[in-house]
């Protein structure tokens, strides 16, 4: 069994996870409820839990009611249905405070999103997505902001690519095993260019990606070198595909990223500026 670390259970199946004897499952399902908001709904009820998560209605009774108490979960009386309560926000926010990188890059990345008229992201992994953990957005930058929270596939963006690249090479093998099993028509589709994307940055320090996320937006991406906090972290860059090309993202944008990244990691004591 691998290692329980970041790199470890992260990365295991579900089936793997659930058989090792520390595995509690009632806070595994509990959570999976929460987890359900995550595609952008805001309202769901006990009969989309129980069918999302292959759950009996009694079992999500009972997760609803209790996770309803905790302050996890609002209940419409009119409906009888649920959104999210605002202990999720308390539940969030030490981590995010932590993340001391957000406060520390946030000019340099205010003054590249004005250069670039596109908000400039961090993200993370969450299992098998990318999280976004901070996004600044100029004044007169376009409207492809993702808020912090929101979730991106690995496969088909720069950011998720840049993540990959981010992970030593038995963490990157393990983490493209489970994401050929968990999504396979996406792997088939872009698992090359994910690969590809990897040895990009190599090269050059970052990555590109024009259409393959949505065929309106470009973006540029740049892992950190070194985990902050026990966290793999990656900077992106989106810009509408109409308002640029290859040349510019390859000549101007990925440079400047780079840059940033760069100058953060140094200001963080966690490399050569």
């Amino acid at each position: 069994m691998e290692d329980l670390d970041d790199g470890g259970a992260s990365f295991l199946d579900a089936e793997t996870l659930a058989a090792h004897p520390q595995f509690a499952s009632t806070l595994a399902n509990g959570l999976a409820v929460l987890g359900c908001f995550g595609g952008g709904q805001t309202v769901l009820g006990n009969k989309d839990f129980a069918e999302r998560l292959q759950l009996s209605r009694p079992t999500v009774s009972r997760l609803t009611f209790t996770l309803m108490g905790l302050g996890y979960l609002r209940r419409d009386r009119a409906t009888g249905k649920y959104s999210l309560g605002p202990a999720v926000l308390s539940l969030g926010y030490p981590l995010l405070s932590q993340l001391t990188v957000r406060q520390i890059a946030s000019p340099e990345m205010l003054e590249l999103a004005r250069h670039a008229r596109g908000p400039v992201s961090i993200g993370t992994r969450d299992r098998l997505q990318v999280v976004y953990v901070e996004t600044v957005q100029a004044y007169d930058s376009n409207a492809t902001k993702p808020d912090i929270g929101s979730t991106r596939p690995f496969l088909r963006t720069a950011i998720g690519r840049a993540l990959l690249a981010s992970y030593s090479v038995p963490q990157r093998t393990a983490l493209l095993r489970r994401l050929r099993e968990t999504v396979p028509q996406e792997w088939a589709a872009f698992h090359a260019a994910a690969e590809q994307a990897c040895t990009e940055i190599a090269q050059q320090d970052f990555c590109i990606v024009a259409g393959d996320w949505r065929p309106t937006l470009a973006a540029v991406a740049v892992p950190m070198r070194a985990p902050v906090g026990g966290m793999h972290l990656a900077f992106n860059l989106t810009v509408p595909a109409y308002a640029t090309d290859r040349q510019h993202l390859q000549t101007d944008l990925g440079p400047r990223l780079v840059s940033l990244v760069r100058s953060i990691e140094y200001k963080l004591g966690l490399g050569d500026h």
